[in-house]
């Protein structure tokens, strides 16, 4: 494996941007590609903390969409309904990015791409 400019393996900062990406941490995230990017100025690593921010970033906008129709919610009868539809969006979207976060960690434990479906092509476009 190689290793970064700090003695890490380069795989450890995608590695910790999808664990963040997981529990919601999108700053956080933000912060550590913009950390692979500035300080390691590795193509490989700046890549695949990118694609866990994008990640992240897509749980984040669907947790502010679902709280932006929260007023919805209050009434009778049409916002339970409503609720109910909301939560289960909101949890199938969360369930897609733990699948997709555990997926992304192995692979780039290993030194392979994350290759996230949909973020990989934004991606591969940022940097082209």
């Amino acid at each position: 494996m190689r290793k970064s400019n700090y003695g890490f393996n380069l795989w450890f900062y995608p590695a910790i941007a999808f664990v963040l990406a997981i529990f919601g941490q999108t700053l956080l995230c933000g912060l550590i590609t913009i950390f692979a990017i500035a300080a390691e100025r590795d193509e490989w690593t700046s890549r695949q903390t990118m694609e866990a921010f994008f990640l992240g970033l897509v749980n984040a906008l669907v947790s502010v969409i679902v709280g932006l129709f929260g007023i919805v919610t209050w009434i009778p009868f049409l916002g339970t309904g409503i609720s109910a539809i909301l939560g289960f969006c909101s949890a199938a979207v969360s369930l897609i990015v733990l699948l997709l976060s555990v997926m992304g960690v192995l692979r780039v434990s290993r030194g392979e791409e994350a290759r996230i479906p949909g973020i990989h092509g934004v991606v591969n476009k940022i940097f082209s």
